[in-house]
């Protein structure tokens, strides 16, 4: 039996979606609305206090690390998503969150792992995605194209994953091939340093 704070954590494989009692305080509301707004450090601190009211929740936790990786502190953030996969290690979206914090803190074979956990549980577009983008930071770019390929497989409008597999073909200087694929991103999304790539490959299509 796992202890949080002082209280006992059995471990369940349920996933309780976000809400509180009538009688309890709407910490879990307001932690959600301060992460909405991008208030990141007190949103981490609300939903704490929501934590301690209810510690098997297993939404609260995913969020608590959620918020607490977007103030890049990533090991306390990496402590809350353990506990979640803890109490469900059913859930997809606490191992793809364990496997994306790790990703940004540098930690490429074990976010390599979780994501595979993540993967094993569904077969999605987003985690196929992530999958490959741990691939491409190896400068795994055979492997990572794979990925690419089957999240776009699963939903070809994935701007993520077009914009990656446009990435993947603009390194190999596959340059004709890559400009759907980031157009296809830029449709979504505006990014200077995506467009100057699109502008090269257009020209390095027109001259050979």
């Amino acid at each position: 039996m796992m202890k949080v704070r002082g209280k006992p954590l059995t471990r369940k494989s349920v996933f309780i979606p976000m809400g509180i009692e009538e009688n309890q305080p709407n910490l879990a509301d307001e932690g959600m609305t301060l992460f909405r707004q991008r208030r990141f450090k007190e949103a981490a601190e609300k939903l704490e206090k929501a934590i301690d009211l209810e510690p098997e929740k297993v939404s609260l936790w995913n969020l608590h690390a959620q918020a607490l990786a977007n103030t890049g502190d990533y090991d306390e953030a990496l402590k809350s998503v353990e506990v979640a996969t803890a109490l469900d290690d059913s859930n997809h979206l606490n191992w793809q969150l364990k496997g994306t914090i790790l990703m940004r803190k540098g930690d490429l074979e074990e976010s390599k792992k979780a994501i595979d956990k993540s993967l094993e549980l569904n077969e999605s577009s987003v985690n196929y995605t992530f999958r490959g983008q741990v691939d491409y930071s190896l400068q795994n770019y055979d492997e990572a194209m794979g990925f690419f390929e089957e999240a776009l497989k699963r939903d070809s409008d994935n701007p993520l994953a077009n914009q990656m597999k446009g990435l993947v073909l603009f390194i190999k200087g596959k340059h004709v091939e890559a400009v759907p694929f980031i157009e296809k991103a830029l449709a979504v999304g505006s990014s200077e340093s995506l467009k100057k790539i699109l502008e090269e490959c257009r020209k390095k299509a027109e001259t050979g």
